[in-house]
């Protein structure tokens, strides 16, 4: 018996949901274990904001993470909507950083495009206020 798209779409926004979960515990073992070996973990590039860029695999998201807590402090991830189509889930949110090395806040509605496949998390892909974030990386 082969799954529908509908009960596809949900079993995916589960997988998402309990990645964001795992994001606010903080559990990095939990967010692994959702991640495919091969993931493509990505945000938009930007010379003042060290995280941006593409990563790749369980390393590469470890090297994001680890990055982005030594650059800034997450204050509130808030996701609002999950919508759910296939092997894509789409999150809406707000997010709200401080940015260590300047002390500045920024604040931004943002976009996460989750792609599974097999179960897992295999690409992870942020559109934010790119704007915004450089602007609260920039020294005075």
């Amino acid at each position: 018996m082969t799954e529908s798209a509908s009960d596809l779409a949900l079993r995916n926004r589960g997988i998402v949901l309990a990645l964001y979960a795992a994001f606010a515990a903080p559990d990095i073992p939990a967010i692994l274990a959702r991640l495919s070996p091969g993931v493509v973990w990505a945000e938009p590039d930007n010379p003042l904001n060290p995280a941006g860029g593409e990563r790749h695999g369980h390393a590469g998201f470890l090297e994001w993470a680890q990055i982005g807590a030594q650059a800034e402090e997450i204050l509130i991830l808030e996701p609002r909507r999950f919508i759910a189509d296939g092997d894509a889930v789409v999150v809406v949110g707000v997010t709200r950083c401080r940015v260590r090395s300047t002390g500045k806040t920024y604040e931004t509605d943002f976009v996460h495009l989750v792609t599974i496949g097999d179960g897992l998390v295999t690409r992870f892909q942020e559109f934010f206020d790119t704007y915004a974030a450089a602007e609260a990386f920039r020294a005075e």
